[in-house]
């Protein structure tokens, strides 16, 4: 298995870390229990945040790409390239910040889908931030696994 250099560690360990960010941002912009407001409706520093996330995702992308791919591998899966673009299921951390903004994010996610009642509101947005959160443990997983694979020489904080 391929070793991976500091520069690399970094970058994979910044990414994990900047992934909570995005999670803890969509939880306190979505994840409220006020459903009299629109969730989709975010202040204009979270957008701010968002934007400052999305800006360096972009910027990492293909430097991150890669290692996912081998991350991938290491667990038996395949990755398929549709041109220069991943898809969601191949690089599922693309879904949080292929986004123009907050709204459009929020309108994937399907938060600002009409329901039919108040519950089965909260019952959409409960899924979709439980998803989130049995993501983070592959999150979590990346993070751990690029530590196994460092070069000798990578010395953790």
């Amino acid at each position: 298995m391929q070793t991976y250099d500091a520069a690399e560690v970094a970058l994979v360990l910044q990414w994990v870390d900047k992934y909570f960010t995005v999670n803890a941002l969509i939880n306190k912009v979505f994840g409220n229990d006020d459903l009299e407001n629109d969730p989709s409706m975010s202040s204009f520093g979270n957008e701010i945040e968002y934007q400052r996330l999305k800006f360096w995702f972009r910027k990492n992308h293909d430097k991150f790409v890669p290692i996912w791919v081998d991350f991938c591998a290491s667990h038996g899966y395949s990755i398929e390239f549709n041109g220069n673009q991943m898809e969601y299921r191949n690089n599922p951390f693309l879904f949080y910040y292929d986004h123009d903004n907050l709204l459009d994010l929020a309108d994937t996610m399907g938060v600002t889908m009409p329901a039919d009642t108040q519950d089965t509101n909260k019952q959409f947005m409960e899924l979709i931030l439980n998803t989130m959160n049995r993501f983070s443990c592959t999150a979590i997983h990346l993070a751990w696994w690029i530590g196994e694979f460092a070069d000798t020489s990578v010395q953790f904080p």
